[in-house]
């Protein structure tokens, strides 16, 4: 019986030319492509552009000069309005209130439960704060006081547009 080696040697030579030629055929493709790798710098301008966004004004942005800001000028014009300060004032007060209620109600579910008083049956709807009550009581203090922080910015970006403090008490 005599063997042929000649399918065997193109077999193996066919084996070894597709995957260098797989190979070199992506990284054409990846060459022919450009990324872009944004900065800080870049983010002003898209800002400006309006291609991005923040939802917490912060006092870096608030305590530049109107010059140097690169806000699109809608937000100049609301942040001018004694109206649109009004409207934020009450959403961030109403979640405020919610938000401490939802405190005074666990510190007294707390409190009734040290005295052996406890609610019927368990709240399987209910979302649970904690781990333990007392983490769900530090949980819903600091929801709080995020909140009153957003109200206090609120209240720092009204008096650097010179609008009233009245306006935000509603």
């Amino acid at each position: 019986m005599r063997t042929y080696p000649f399918p065997l040697a193109a077999i193996l030579a066919l084996a070894f030319a597709f995957p260098s030629h797989a190979a070199q055929n992506s990284n054409s493709a990846q060459a022919g492509k450009t990324r872009k790798v944004w900065t800080d710098d870049d983010m002003d301008q898209l800002r400006a552009r309006g291609l991005i966004s923040t939802f917490n004004v912060t006092t870096e942005t608030t305590a530049q000069a109107p010059a140097a800001q690169s806000e699109p000028a809608t937000f100049t014009a609301k942040t001018e309005d004694p109206a649109w300060y009004a409207e934020q004032a009450a959403i961030l007060q109403a979640e405020l209130d919610k938000r401490e209620a939802a405190l005074r109600e666990a510190q007294l579910a707390i409190a009734q439960a040290a005295e052996g008083i406890t609610q019927p049956g368990v709240a399987t709807g209910e979302g649970n704060v904690g781990v333990t009550p007392e983490a769900g009581i530090d949980i819903l203090k600091a929801q709080a006081l995020e909140v009153q922080t957003q109200l206090d910015e609120l209240n720092d970006l009204a008096r650097q547009n010179n609008i009233p403090p009245g306006v935000l008490r509603g």
